[in-house]
Order: structure tokens, then sequence, then C-alpha cells
């Protein structure tokens, strides 16, 4: 599992989303999935622990069938396509905090 932190340096006080999981094995929709969900946050100003998550295993814990998904705080959002930007914005600002 991948997993890095996204930071916005220009606000004092950053809301904050907490966990996203982008789920899939690497393939090239997962990695179009993990861009536009960096390019949500970005736009939204929102910092967020980002994670990619491919083992199976995994996965299967989280209840995923389908790939790519979008998991946020361990609710599974969407899976087996790439969300739009706006739909992801839509999401993450329902849960964001701060």
């Amino acid at each position: 599992m991948y997993s890095c932190r996204i930071h916005v340096k220009d606000r004092l006080q950053a809301r904050k989303l907490g966990v996203v999981k982008v789920v899939g094995p690497g393939c090239p929709r997962c990695q179009e999935t993990h861009r536009l969900v960096i390019k949500a946050l970005a736009e939204l100003g929102l910092a967020a622990d980002l994670q990619d998550v491919s083992d199976y295993k995994e996965m299967a814990k989280l209840g995923v069938m389908f790939t790519p998904a979008v998991v946020v705080n361990n609710e599974v959002l969407c899976q087996g396509r790439i969300p739009g930007i706006r739909e992801l914005k839509k999401w993450f600002e329902e849960r964001a905090s701060g």
C-alpha cells in the first residue's frame, strides 16, 4: 500500500477529509482515478491522507468487488468506474471537516 499526505500550504487551517483510498491493482484506470482524486483535493483545498490500496485481501476487507474504487474514511463511495471530478468534489465537500 502506498500512502502520501496532501497538504495545502497557502491556507493556515486547511479543512481535513481524513483517509482517502484509491483501490485497484494499479492499472491505467486506477492511475486516472488517483490523479482525479488529487486534483479534486487540491481544488477544494482539503488535506487528506491519500492511500493506494492494491492488496487483494485489503480490497476484500474494504468490501470492494470492482476497481477502481474510491473509499473515504472506510466508506466505499464508488467502485467499478472512474468517478468524475465534480462527483469527487461533491463527495469530499460533504465529508470534509474544519
